[in-house]
């Protein structure tokens, strides 16, 4: 049993270890992205696509109705319980994108924008095009394809910041990052299509269908909540303060979301696949769950104590000085996002426990909280948006904890124990970090930053090594990427 558990974690960290080395890749073309484009392109061309941007993302939410979730959730799916799933999704995403492109006179009217008239049907689109590709993604992911995942993420961002420069270039303004979305969406589509070779069969009535629709509706509902309480920031700058002070925040979040999102989201895939081989191998994912959470933390929070401690030098040497602005709005986000990262994977718990129901009640409770936080920061400005959003975090981690291990049974003293000691290393790493950039950047911008990232993570890691906790869980991760690698040389 002992070597099934180690070959279990061994394909778990390989699978985790492609993904991350393809969401790097990612992360790299994003933060390309963000350093040639905002050259190029205006603030105001950034904060008029934001505006479309929160309601593609809630086309996306209704568009996928929580299926590709249903689908990863289960043990084992029939073709035809896969194909009745695509099938649901095309339709919904069918009628996402046609309602999106309805209401196009609101949106035009609700910030004041004629020039929203075209760039939201343009962007309805790609939410269609995103519902064909959801459940390929999910056949791709329980066959373990996760090459196929991270070629067709790099592919379809590569291609699509080709379009985008080049129409910037030309003078085109924001319909450069839309022509970028488009293309990314449709590239992705045919390359998991190619890679899948899988034909969905002509739907059929049964085959559990209700049943995985009422999950999918539920994990929906659930994740409809999250998007208000992630996005209510977007839609409070970009209808009191304007187009380019919501450039500012969009640029802050999207340095905020860019490790967050490029890591997480493919990771999930990942994970549940590798915990639910546990399950079916009869182990306790629990423990598992506890260092993957310690691993995945390590890596986020790292990244945003170094960000934030260097962003005064970092924002203005990467986007360009007129870009300034943004970087004490990131700081004050990267507290926030620090704590997401836990929140997420909880949110896996949830999931691995098949436990819909308590993730919508906990939703219930707790996003209402986090968004009337986010009201009462946005009275004070943008930054107070930004203060309001950490707040919320901060104070929804214990909870979501706390929630999580009444539904589940899981260890929540685990799970807080493990999370903060990765905290505290961030915190002293982010202290560093500010201490050491700020003698060296009045010599030159990039000493600085390199001198504060330097230090953040010297101290980041003094801290973990000093815990006997962390310091175990650290030795063990890196014991672990060891033999996977090993393993992906011989294979």
């Amino acid at each position: 049993m002992t070597n099934v558990r180690s070959d279990l974690s061994i394909r778990g960290a390989r699978g985790g270890g492609l993904v991350l080395v393809g969401s790097g890749g990612t992360f790299v073309i994003q933060i390309a992205s963000l350093l040639i484009l905002s050259r190029l392109l205006t603030p105001s061309d950034f904060g008029l696509v934001a505006m479309v941007q929160i309601f593609v993302v809630l086309g996306n939410l209704l568009r996928d109705f929580g299926l590709p979730l249903a689908g990863l959730q289960e043990q084992s799916l029939s073709r035809q319980q896969a194909s009745n799933l695509f099938w649901m999704s095309a339709a919904i995403a069918a009628v996402s994108a046609i309602l999106m492109a309805a209401c196009t006179p609101l949106l035009v009217a609700g910030f004041h924008e004629p020039r929203l008239a075209m760039i939201v049907p343009s962007l309805a689109i790609a939410v269609f095009l995103g519902g064909l590709t959801a459940q390929l993604q999910v056949q791709l992911a329980r066959n373990m394809q996760f090459g196929a995942l991270v070629a067709s993420d790099i592919l379809g961002q590569l291609v699509g910041l080709a379009a985008a420069i080049l129409l910037a270039k030309a003078g085109t303004g924001y319909w450069a990052l839309v022509a970028q979305s488009l293309t990314a969406a449709l590239l992705t589509l045919v390359y998991r299509w190619s890679a899948s070779r899988w034909i969905p069969l002509a739907p059929r009535r049964g085959r559990d269908a209700i049943r995985l629709f009422k999950i999918g509706a539920t994990y929906s509902f659930a994740q409809l909540l999250a998007y208000v309480q992630s996005n209510i920031g977007t839609m409070l700058i970009g209808s009191q303060l304007g187009a380019t002070q919501l450039g500012y925040y969009n640029r802050a979040y999207q340095l905020l979301t860019a490790p967050a999102g490029r890591f997480l989201d493919p990771l999930t895939q990942v994970v549940i696949s590798t915990l639910n081989r546990a399950k079916d191998e009869q182990r306790d994912p629990d423990a598992l769950l506890c260092k993957i959470q310690f691993g995945v933390g390590s890596l986020i929070v790292w990244v945003f104590a170094v960000t934030a401690g260097t962003a005064p030098g970092l924002i203005p040497l990467v986007l360009g000085d007129q870009w300034r602005p943004a970087a004490p709005v990131f700081q004050i986000l990267a507290i926030g996002g620090s704590v997401l990262v836990f929140n997420h994977v909880n949110y896996w718990a949830f999931i691995v426990k098949a436990q819909p129901k308590a993730l919508l009640n906990y939703n219930l409770v707790s996003k209402p909280i986090e968004i009337f936080s986010i009201f009462i920061g946005s009275q004070f400005g943008l930054e107070g948006v930004a203060w309001g959003y950490s707040v919320a975090m901060v104070f929804s981690w214990p909870l979501f904890v706390t929630w999580l291990a009444r539904a589940t049974g899981i260890s929540a003293r685990a799970f807080f124990a493990n999370g903060l000691q990765v905290l505290l290393a961030g915190a002293v790493g982010g202290a560093a970090s500010t201490i050491a950039s700020l003698p060296l950047a009045p010599f030159a911008a990039i000493l600085g930053v390199l001198g504060g990232v330097l230090a953040g993570t010297g101290a980041f890691a003094a801290v973990l090594f000093a815990m006997p906790a962390s310091r175990a869980e650290t030795v063990d991760w890196i014991r672990l990427l060891r033999s996977a690698l090993v393993r992906q040389r011989k294979a």
